[in-house]
């Protein structure tokens, strides 16, 4: 719950994602239900909902146009009508990465620059652009959001799930313990005997020595820096803020993709500001605020 920037309550629930609505409707709306109480905020005092979601979200912010595995059908054209219905409150939808740049940028790590891209590295990878003052949206919503499918390594393998050699395949933290486990010096790592493998486990055993551990580790950091350097030589940002999970690691991502931007990126203004976010979860939840202020003008 916010209000004027402010997180007032908020309550975490497990994620449904790959279930129908019907199925998780009933918990989120006695997460809102929860969360009124905590907060003395009757509902009927809620202005509305802005759900942010990991989805190509049509500029009208009202209908998703594409799912990757989760949220299946929030892309049915009722969906935000039987949504409003259900809770009794107006409904907007945006992407989740760019709800996240909008609150680092209103409120965080971004804040004083009016042109900015914003990186989170979790499960998947997502991306988002403020460029003079407002979010980028693009003719069909897509744009600025799918910086991790920008083509890093040509000729690697495919997936079913995402275009080949693309960086979300080649090092988001769901393609990792895969790829981990068909490396031929996995049977002889440390990492054989995680499971599953995620990063902190990387980057702690790649801190131990563990040859196959800093491969991995080292192949991450170099995508991720040409991932960074595409996105400033597609947007031409001020700066660059990197958040998500994978982010409590800041100290051994920050300074490697800040070096190959700097070894390989034009940047005819200067250096490009390379930073962490500040905000953690509540970005995106600072951004929804913007996004309902601004989208109901």
């Amino acid at each position: 719950m916010i209000d004027e920037g402010c997180v007032v309550a908020s309550t975490v629930v497990d994620s449904m994602a790959h279930l129908p609505s019907a199925e998780w409707f009933p918990t989120l709306d006695q997460a809102v239900t929860d969360l009124c109480r905590t907060s003395g905020v009757r509902r009927q005092a809620i202005d509305a909902m802005v759900w942010a979601l990991p989805l190509i979200i049509d500029p009208g912010l009202r209908r998703a146009t594409r799912a990757f595995g989760k949220f299946e059908d929030v892309t049915d054209e009722d969906f935000c009508s039987r949504a409003e219905e259900r809770f009794g409150l107006p409904l907007l939808l945006d992407g989740d990465a760019r709800a996240a740049a909008i609150g680092e940028w209103q409120a965080g790590a971004g804040k004083g620059s009016d042109d900015l891209v914003m990186i989170t590295l979790g499960t998947g990878i997502g991306t988002g652009v403020i460029q003079n003052g407002y979010p980028v949206r693009g003719r069909t919503g897509m744009a600025g959001t799918l910086g991790g499918l920008s083509i890093t390594h040509l000729g690697s393998p495919g997936s079913d799930r995402v275009a080949p050699g693309c960086t979300e395949g080649q090092v988001a933290t769901w393609a990792l313990p895969e790829r981990v486990a068909a490396h031929p010096e996995f049977g002889a790592s440390s990492l054989s005997n995680v499971s599953p493998v995620d990063y902190q486990a990387l980057f702690s055993h790649a801190a131990q020595g563990d040859p196959l551990a800093c491969t991995i580790r080292d192949h991450a950091l170099e995508a991720w820096g040409a991932l960074t350097l595409n996105l400033i030589q597609a947007f031409d940002p001020g700066r660059v803020v990197i958040g998500g999970g994978i982010m409590a690691a800041a100290e051994i991502i920050l300074p490697p993709v800040r070096r190959f931007v700097r070894d390989h990126a034009i940047q005819p203004g200067g250096p490009v500001e390379i930073v962490a976010g500040t905000l953690g979860d509540h970005a995106a939840l600072i951004g929804c605020e913007w996004i309902w202020n601004h989208a109901s003008r």
